[in-house]
């Protein structure tokens, strides 16, 4: 038996499964709620776990072992900025949450955070979709080099 692909255009269990959960979150979990303590605990969190992620990505044994490793003071300053970027978009987008939930809220919309994970069910959904189609595209060739400056310089 060979193992599944993600080449099919039609979502899958999966899918389906991911579409549902990001939904009940975003209804179940309004973070704007919480206290601030547990607010800044997950967005810190998230930040340190993508700056943790950077570092042990960035040290991983590249496929050219030839090539230099990146400077692990390089490394860590990226890490640290992918770290506070991870915890400002965090930041931003539950703020994003809060203002949508108000303005559903104050257009007269009744369980506006229901509505709000069937949206993101919905979009989640889509992009899973969109993300098997682009798949199941065949790859395009390079265009060629028309520049001026490139190894085929002519004029």
């Amino acid at each position: 038996m060979t193992a599944p692909t993600r080449t099919s255009r039609t979502p899958d269990l999966t899918d389906l499964a991911t579409a549902a959960a990001t939904g009940a979150i975003t209804a179940w979990l309004p973070a704007h709620r919480w206290s601030r303590r547990a607010q800044w605990s997950m967005h810190g969190g998230f930040g340190a776990l993508a700056a943790t992620g950077a570092l042990v990505g960035g040290r991983v044994r590249r496929r050219d072992p030839q090539a230099e490793p990146v400077p692990i003071a390089t490394l860590a300053g990226l890490a640290g900025a992918l770290g506070l970027l991870t915890t400002a978009v965090s930041r931003g987008g539950q703020g994003a949450d809060a203002w949508v939930e108000r303005r559903l809220a104050a257009r007269g919309v009744r369980r506006p955070r229901l509505w709000m994970g069937v949206g993101a069910a919905g979009i989640s959904l889509a992009m899973s979709v969109a993300e098997r189609r682009a798949a199941t595209r065949p790859e395009r060739p390079a265009p060629e080099d028309t520049t001026l400056d490139g190894p085929d310089a002519r004029g």
